[in-house]
C-alpha cells in the first residue's frame, strides 16, 4: 500500500486534532445532573449551553429547585417522607413532617484542558506554554436537591490537580436555603452559608458561557498607595471588588412575577493571620433590585402565553442595579510606598455600586455590567502602627458579552470588558474573549476559547476544554 501524499497527511493530521478536541476536551461547574434524574428530564429544560440557564432555568434556580406550577406528577424519583402530614396540624406536640431526596441528589462534573498561553513577564522576557494537557484539570461534586416544599440546599467540593501532584481541595458552595416559608409564593427565601450572592446574578462565573470569569469585575485590587493598580492574582489577604462567593445570610424574593429583590449580611475582607473567617468584627452589606419587561417571568409565569418552541429564546430586557459595601478595619495590606519603603494599607471603607442590564432577542443575549468602586485607603507605619494618611480612591469597570445560538448544540460567544484603576497614573485594562462551545451530547461540552489582553498582545492564551457532568 503506498503511502499518503503530504496534502492527505496534511488532512489526516487535521482531522485527528479536531477528533481529540471533540472527543477527549469535556467548565466551571454549575449544571446539576441531579435535576435531571428526579425530574427525568433534558438538561436543556433549564440550560441553554450549560451552565447558561434558560429563563425557565433562573425561574428553577430562584424559586429553590422547584418548578414553575410544580405538580406531584411531575417529580419522577419520589421523596421519603419523614413523617405523616397529619403531624403538621399536631406541632407543636409533634416534629413537623419532612422528606429526603428518593435517591442520593449527587452529581459530578469533569473538566480537561489544553492550554497554550503566552504571558510577558514584569523583566521583559516571555513566557509561553504550549499543549500543557490538563487531563483532568478540575473535578466538582455538588449536592443539590429539596427537603420538602420549603427547603432547599447546595453544596460543592472542587478538586484540582497541580503540577507538582498535589492536590488541591476547596468547599467552593454550601447553603442552606428556606422558600417561601410564609406570606406569598415566592416573595421571600432566606439563605445561610457560603454562596454565590445574588448581587451578581446574571453574570456571576457559574452560570456564564466563558471558561474565563469577568475578571474586572470580580478580580480587580484596590489596595495601593494611589488606588489600585490592576488585578488582584493571589494576594493575602484577599481584597474584595465585587464578591463572587460570600459566608453570611441573604434574603431574596420575586414580587409580581417580574421584581426581584435582594439583601445580604455577610463576612467581609478574609484575615489569613487573624484566626477567624471574617478578617474584623464589621459585616459587609448588599442589596439589589431588578425588573424585567416581556418575556417569561423571573419565577416563571407566562402570563397565560405559551412558551417558546425553542426555549432559549425569552424576548425581554431586565435591567437592574445593585450596591456593596464594606469595612476593612484593621486589617492589613502589606505594601511600599513611592520610596520604596514597607507599610501597611487598610481598605477602611469600601463601596461598590452599579448596574446591570441584559438584552434577549431571538437568539441573541447582549448582556453587560457596570460598576463603579470608592476606597477610604488608610495608610499605615508597619513598626509602630501610627497612621501616615488618608487617600480616596475611586475606579471603574465593567463589560459587554454576546451569546448567540447558532443551533440549539452550537453557541458562539463574545465579550469586552474594561477596568480603569484607582490610581490615576496607571492605564485601563482591557480584555477580549472569544468562545466556541458545541454539546456532543446535552451533558457533555466542548469549548474552544481565545483571550487576550488588549494593551499587550503578548498576553494571550487559546485554550480547548471538554466537560462532562453526570
Amino acid at each position: 500500500m503506498n503511502a499518503p501524499g503530504p496534502c492527505l497527511r496534511r488532512l489526516m493530521c487535521v482531522g485527528l486534532a479536531a477528533a481529540v478536541v471533540v472527543v477527549i476536551f469535556p467548565t466551571r461547574a454549575a449544571a446539576v445532573p441531579a435535576f435531571a434524574r428526579k425530574y427525568q428530564t433534558s438538561c436543556q429544560t433549564c440550560h441553554i449551553v450549560f451552565p447558561k440557564l434558560n429563563a425557565f432555568g433562573e425561574a428553577f434556580r430562584l424559586r429553590g429547585y422547584h418548578m414553575p406550577a410544580e405538580t406531584e406528577e411531575m417529580v419522577k424519583q419520589k421523596p421519603v417522607s419523614l413523617g405523616a402530614p397529619a403531624y403538621k396540624r399536631l406541632w407543636p406536640k409533634a416534629v413537623w413532617p419532612g422528606d429526603l431526596p428518593g435517591n442520593m441528589p449527587l452529581a459530578v462534573n469533569v473538566k480537561f484542558a489544553d492550554v497554550n498561553t503566552s504571558a510577558l513577564n514584569p523583566d521583559g522576557t516571555t513566557t509561553s506554554v504550549k499543549n500543557d494537557f490538563q487531563f483532568p484539570q478540575e473535578a466538582n461534586i455538588f449536592a443539590a436537591g429539596t427537603l420538602g416544599e420549603h427547603l432547599s440546599f447546595f453544596s460543592e467540593v472542587t478538586f484540582g490537580e497541580n503540577p507538582d501532584g498535589s492536590v488541591s481541595t476547596e468547599l467552593e458552595h454550601a447553603r442552606f436555603d428556606f422558600d417561601s416559608p410564609f406570606g406569598r409564593e415566592d416573595a421571600f427565601h432566606l439563605r445561610i452559608g457560603k454562596m454565590a450572592p445574588n448581587v451578581a446574578d446574571g453574570f456571576q462565573e457559574m452560570w456564564i458561557a466563558t471558561d474565563s470569569p469577568i475578571d474586572s469585575l470580580f478580580s480587580y485590587n484596590p489596595i495601593g498607595v494611589n488606588g489600585g493598580t490592576g488585578l488582584a492574582g493571589d494576594v493575602t489577604p484577599a481584597p474584595i471588588s465585587l464578591p463572587a462567593s460570600v459566608r453570611g445570610i441573604e434574603a431574596y424574593g420575586i414580587i409580581d412575577h417580574r421584581v426581584l429583590w435582594v439583601g445580604g449580611v455577610v463576612n467581609g475582607i478574609s484575615g489569613s493571620t487573624s484566626g477567624q473567617f471574617d478578617g474584623n468584627n464589621a459585616k459587609d452589606l448588599y442589596a439589589r433590585l431588578d425588573y424585567k419587561f416581556g418575556g417569561m417571568g423571573l419565577d416563571g409565569d407566562l402570563g397565560g402565553k405559551e412558551p417558546p418552541s425553542e426555549n432559549w429564546r425569552d424576548d425581554s430586557v431586565r435591567v437592574g442595579v445593585l450596591v456593596y459595601r464594606g469595612d476593612g478595619t484593621n486589617i492589613n495590606f502589606a505594601s511600599t510606598d513611592l520610596a520604596g519603603n514597607a507599610l501597611n494599607i487598610q481598605d477602611q471603607h469600601f463601596l461598590r455600586y452599579g448596574f446591570y442590564a441584559s438584552l434577549f432577542v431571538r437568539d441573541l443575549n447582549v448582556f453587560g455590567a457596570f460598576l463603579h468602586g470608592t476606597d477610604q485607603l488608610q495608610l499605615v507605619d508597619p513598626t509602630s502602627n501610627a497612621s501616615l494618611g488618608l487617600t480616596q480612591a475611586d475606579y471603574h469597570a465593567w463589560f459587554l458579552q454576546a451569546d448567540y445560538v447558532i443551533y440549539p448544540w452550537l453557541q458562539g460567544t463574545g465579550r469586552f470588558e474594561t477596568v480603569t484603576p484607582g490610581d490615576p497614573a496607571m492605564p485601563s485594562l482591557r480584555t477580549g474573549v472569544l468562545n466556541l462551545s458545541a454539546l456532543i451530547r446535552a451533558n457533555v461540552k466542548a469549548m474552544l476559547e481565545y483571550q487576550r489582553d488588549l494593551r499587550e498582545g503578548t498576553n494571550h492564551s487559546l485554550n480547548a476544554l471538554v466537560r462532562f457532568a453526570f
